[in-house]
């Protein structure tokens, strides 16, 4: 995980394993590859690629002992990965490890996706206390949900969903609520934040809030003229304004729980979202960033941390591998650590062949 302000430096990163999530990523023909002894050339590391297929190329230079190609067939890349995986690639004696390079994923805010290694962190054996999870329903939002629930942390969670009763006929016969007080619909979350008050652990508490940000959010780009579109652009910051209404209500009503369990909180920022200062006329007010920016329950012993995890791919499965770890990572991470990270926003990706070659 990188900040915005330059690389994490003193959190323990997650360990990267070979990747299983490839249900919902496209194939990738190209390999990552590290091991190869010094005095072995091109031509050695090519003769031993191609017992599992043809390549279309590869990129060696003798000396360096890491490199990559790609296969003509996906299916040759695949194989490459798994005999690895069994360590029994071996060039002149010595083990050589390969990894699926990950592929170009559509909607990735990430130019260099496909410099990636397909990998993902492999979760910690040691459980969080209790985790709360609100905020908009999402594929990531679950799988993250799904990956901490693995651990055995208690996990507790309350979604928002959109509901369009012209698309869904079971939606639509529905009786909506009508909240006719001040702040009435607040008490969902209240209900939630007394039920995680009943889970006690030993020691010090290890316990975090998430934020699940809206991911499908309006932008300029979808009106093909926005500033001639005036009530539609307006329409479209309205909506998106919800989510900073919904950041403004997670700190506003779990704070008492944040701070009497030490907490850190995390608010998972979607791709859309990957700019300081966005240009686009619809998403710009919404201010996930700027309120991850503001720290706002820091307290004077300095407890309260607040952190964005910004969202850089499509693929669902991988965001929330990537959130999980780094979730469990830093709030077992010491004071000292959180107190570096809290107000910045860590780009959650996989790691870049340059450190995948230094086992970093």
């Amino acid at each position: 995980a990188n900040s915005d302000s330059g690389p994490a430096v003193g959190i323990q990163l997650p360990i990267m394993v070979a990747s299983e999530v490839s249900n919902d990523l496209s194939l990738s023909n190209k390999v990552l590859f590290r091991g190869v002894p010094e005095n072995s050339s091109a031509e050695d590391v090519s003769a031993l690629l191609q017992k599992f297929g043809p390549l279309e190329c590869l990129c060696y230079e003798k000396g360096r002992g890491n490199g990559s190609a790609e296969f003509l067939f996906c299916g040759s890349a695949e194989s490459a990965e798994e005999e690895s995986m069994r360590s029994s690639l071996v060039l002149a004696g010595q083990p050589v490890q390969v990894v699926r390079g990950a592929p170009r994923w559509e909607g990735s805010t990430d130019t260099g996706a496909f410099q990636q290694a397909f990998v993902k962190p492999m979760q910690s054996s040691e459980p969080l206390d209790v985790v709360i999870v609100r905020g908009q329903s999402s594929s990531a939002g679950i799988g993250m949900v799904a990956e901490l629930a693995k651990t055995k942390t208690t996990t507790l969670v309350i979604w928002d969903r959109h509901h369009r009763p012209r698309d869904e006929v079971k939606v639509a016969a529905l009786k909506k609520k009508t909240f006719t007080e001040v702040f009435s619909e607040q008490e969902p979350d209240k209900a939630v934040m007394e039920k995680a008050g009943e889970f006690f652990s030993v020691g010090a508490p290890k316990c975090a809030l998430v934020h699940m940000a809206e991911e499908k959010l309006k932008t300029d780009a979808q009106l093909q003229t926005p500033l001639s579109r005036v009530n539609d652009l307006m329409d479209s910051c309205r909506h998106n304004h919800l989510e900073t209404i919904g950041n403004f209500n997670a700190f506003k009503i779990y704070k008492p729980w944040v701070h009497a369990n030490r907490a850190c909180t995390f608010v998972l920022i979607p791709p859309k979202l990957c700019y300081e200062w966005d240009d686009d006329l619809a998403t710009c007010t919404t201010g996930s960033r700027r309120i991850v920016r503001s720290d706002p329950l820091r307290l004077p012993d300095g407890s309260g941390w607040t952190l964005g995890l910004q969202l850089t791919h499509s693929a669902a499965s991988v965001n929330a591998a990537l959130a999980s770890a780094t979730v469990t990572s830093v709030v077992l991470a010491d004071d000292a650590t959180k107190h570096q990270l809290a107000g910045r926003c860590l780009e959650l990706s996989m790691p870049v062949f340059s450190s995948w070659v230094k086992g970093e």
